[in-house]
């Protein structure tokens, strides 16, 4: 599980100097997520010890989002006028991450189909 982390936060690093290196306007843990994607494929499989870590941070999720939530609650008469944006961003943000996921999904269910066929009549 820590070589799973480390590599995550290894290419959170790496996308880091990118970033500052480059000048990109990119945050750098988004251009580590694009390199952690690109070697992902390359690969070919997602390596243990990386599912492991990597599901480990995902049970941990619902930790991660409740420092937000009670900030935004002690916002009080300053957030009050920021509802309506706030909601939509929300609302769309999930629409928009279920459709990409779904289409992901299907897309990538289609490959392995086709590759599991392929190895079979061989």
């Amino acid at each position: 599980m820590l070589t799973g982390l480390l590599t995550l936060l290894g290419f959170q690093l790496l996308g880091e100097a990118l970033q500052r290196l480059l000048g990109l306007p990119l945050p750098g843990p988004v251009i580590g997520m694009f390199l952690l994607f690109g070697f992902l494929c390359l690969r070919g499989e997602v390596p243990e010890h990386l599912e492991t870590g990597s599901q480990r941070l995902i049970d941990m999720m619902p930790l991660l989002f409740m420092a937000p939530a009670a900030g935004v609650f002690f916002l009080g008469a300053g957030f009050a006028d920021q509802w309506p944006g706030f909601l939509a961003a929300v609302t769309l943000g999930t629409v928009f991450s279920l459709i990409f996921s779904g289409l992901l999904l299907k897309t990538l269910t289609k490959k392995r189909d086709k590759h599991g066929a392929e190895s079979q009549h061989d």
